[in-house]
């Protein structure tokens, strides 16, 4: 089972999370967390932005990206600089991923397919759920579509990734007598998809993830009896 930590190079917390990797480099993987709907961008982005100058919405940006309104050369320019910023302040960059999942887009995906080989990264995240039969609702299913599209983008640029990606919350929920295989997968590292905070996490940023339950049971006895009971082992995405 894989665990991953990753950096947005252009939001406040980033200088201090940069002061915290090297004394972690040791026990975790640290990716950026491409960043294309918060905030301002590092580069003059025409297509990317608001009137204000702002990122746009992650809406907004959806609708670019299939309506042939994104540049592709903006898009590569601004992922080029944030993982330059994150490289710069002397991180060993293991992957990427994107915020809201937006690095699996028509055109930002082709941007990604394109800068990650120039920065010598051979590793991006990809949300599969492992087909879309899994997928509940009609946003898992737009997003494993995307992911699924994006996926053979990046394999012919000769990216890899995860096989598929299992939620924490999910996992949270197995009984005394969990399903064994439930997060292993014989073609490779399954991801298990968290948001681990404090309380005062869920009331800055409330939405779907318990950040404060998640972290409570990773730092459980629990959760290496489940990863146990599951024949999995925790890696790292320099492992992918």
């Amino acid at each position: 089972m894989l665990t991953s930590t990753s950096i947005m190079a252009n939001m406040p917390g980033t200088r201090d999370a940069l002061q915290q990797v090297a004394g972690l480099a040791d026990r975790a993987s640290f990716g950026v967390h491409l960043n294309l709907c918060e905030g301002r961008p590092l580069t003059p982005a025409r297509s990317l932005v608001d009137a204000s100058g702002r990122f746009c919405s992650k809406r907004t940006l959806a609708a670019r990206s299939v309506t042939g309104q994104l540049v592709l050369a903006d898009v590569e320019r601004e992922i080029a600089a944030q993982i330059g910023f994150v490289r710069d302040h002397g991180v060993s960059i293991s992957h990427l991923d994107g915020h809201k999942h937006l690095h699996q887009l028509p055109v930002v995906s082709t941007a990604v397919a394109n800068v990650l080989p120039r920065f010598v990264i051979r590793r991006v995240r990809i949300t599969r759920l492992g087909g879309v039969l899994r997928a509940r609702g009609a946003t898992l299913l737009v997003r494993e579509l995307l992911a699924m599209k994006a996926s053979r983008k990046f394999q012919r640029a000769g990216l890899r990734s995860p096989v598929r990606i299992v939620d924490l919350q999910a996992f949270m929920s197995l009984g005394a007598r969990p399903t064994r295989g439930s997060c292993v997968d014989s073609r490779g590292p399954v991801e298990l998809c968290c948001h681990p905070g404090t309380a005062a996490a869920d009331v800055h940023k409330p939405g779907s993830h318990g950040r404060h339950a998640e972290l409570e049971f990773l730092l459980s006895p629990r959760f290496p009896e489940l990863l146990a009971a599951n024949d999995a082992r925790l890696v790292s995405y320099w492992d992918v």
